[in-house]
């Protein structure tokens, strides 16, 4: 029989269904639309708040109906305000000069950066640690144990355990974490952008390897995803990482004048978020900083030149 799309959010069906089985309860879905605030993805309909991008997607539908053959209309772009020259800050005014200034290699050796941490927040750090390993011995011995219906954990992968043959089928996911910046999203280990979230949630992974049905224990930490976004002023690049309760004791952050490498250790030891940039400008690394919060981590960094960075990221010249 015809297989027909269904465009409702989260379709308990796989987003396909036949004429014969759309009744009224036959889609169970989320009429509302996904909210990622602070390092949290929720759905606008729920109350249910997570961390983890992989549990987000499974979170069951809280609403039934008939499936929805038809695509929602994509909102309409509205043209940026324009600021009168008066009102602009001087600085982010001025364009980058004719003259091309050194740029130092990204190469070169990096150093840590100056750390800021409230005395207060370290404390709440250690009870958390100490909650979770009081959970842990509690636990019983069967928190390894694969139920059937679990789902794979990797990115992108929707297939779900059923029996010991599950592990003969490949795992075809993405290795690399989500990116939601400037209205497009987006897997970093992939170059396809769109601005539709349906359709970002249908990209197909781009690695294949062997499926993950159980969440590692806390002696292994796990590679996670982060939300993380960036702005700018005159005078300073911020990097924001959304994550729940990072571990100063166990973060690096080292750079040095055109490059970052990052890795946050947050959710009580349990989760590591990595990333790896060459920047577009050029920073000071004595004069920069990174402050960890309860749901975040700021990476503030100084600008060499007073000049509006026009992205993040490097782009060579071809």
């Amino acid at each position: 029989m015809t297989q027909i799309s269904c465009y409702n959010k989260a379709c308990s069906k796989g987003g396909t269904y036949t004429e014969a089985d759309n009744g009224p309860d036959s889609c169970q879905h989320h009429p509302g639309h996904p909210v990622f605030h602070e390092g949290y993805k929720y759905w606008s309909c729920c109350t249910k708040k997570t961390s983890d991008f992989t549990e987000f997607l499974n979170t069951p539908g809280c609403a039934k109906g008939e499936h929805n053959p038809v695509k929602a209309p994509e909102p309409e772009k509205k043209a940026p305000d324009v600021v009168p020259d008066d009102d602009q800050p001087k600085l982010m005014k001025q364009a980058a000069p004719d003259v091309v200034l050194d740029r130092p290699s990204s190469d070169a050796p990096k150093r840590d950066l100056k750390v800021i941490v409230a005395t207060m927040f370290k404390a709440e750090i250690e009870r958390y640690k100490k909650k979770l390993s009081e959970e842990s011995a509690n636990g019983d011995a069967d928190n390894n144990e694969i139920k059937v219906g679990a789902p794979c954990k990797h990115n992108a992968c929707d297939a779900k355990y059923v029996s010991e043959n599950s592990n003969n089928k490949p795992c075809l996911f993405h290795p690399g974490t989500p990116v939601f910046h400037e209205g497009y999203k987006f897997w970093s280990c992939c170059t396809k952008r769109t601005s539709d979230f349906d359709e970002f949630l249908k990209q197909v992974g781009c690695e294949t390897g062997r499926h993950e049905w159980t969440r590692p224990s806390e002696v292994s930490q796990k590679k996670s995803t982060c939300r993380y976004d960036w702005h700018q002023t005159g005078k300073f690049t911020t990097i924001t990482i959304y994550s729940k309760l990072p571990d100063p004791d166990n973060c690096v952050v080292k750079v040095n004048a055109t490059a970052i490498s990052i890795t946050v250790v947050f959710n009580g030891g349990l989760h590591t978020f990595e990333l790896d940039l060459v920047l577009d400008g050029v920073i000071v690394p004595e004069e920069s900083s990174v402050e960890y919060m309860k749901s975040k981590v700021e990476i503030k960094m100084r600008k060499r030149d007073a000049f509006r960075w026009p992205r993040l990221e490097y782009i060579p010249n071809n």
